[in-house]
């Protein structure tokens, strides 16, 4: 059984005496280009951040595994397709300034 997640909260008396409450659950958000990425192998996406040294073409083609049938965290592949298109060509926009190229490999 993994360890219990605790935290300590500060109480609105007057004491100021501190409870300690337990983490029941945590919900992380993903961006728009977050939830965009298809959902594949290690190997694969390995493959994939290899060919993102070119900025943006492993992103452009990863992008379209999902029309092959890859999941992705959008609830319609084709949205999570277009999204995939939106940040290779931005990947490969702001390369000219680096930032795309570090967010590429990122």
């Amino acid at each position: 059984m993994a360890p219990r997640q605790t935290m300590l909260i500060k109480a609105e008396a007057e004491d100021g005496e501190m409870i300690e409450c337990e983490v029941v659950s945590t919900v992380e958000r993903e961006s728009s280009f977050q939830k965009s990425a298809p959902i594949i192998n290690p190997r694969l996406a390995g493959f994939f951040g290899f060919l993102n040294l070119i900025p943006g073409f492993g992103t452009f083609l990863a992008a379209h595994t999902l029309l092959c049938g890859q999941t992705c965290s959008y609830s319609s592949p084709v949205k999570g397709y277009f999204a995939g298109l939106l940040t290779a060509f931005l990947q490969m926009l702001t390369s000219v300034v680096i930032i795309g190229w570090f967010w590429s490999l990122w």
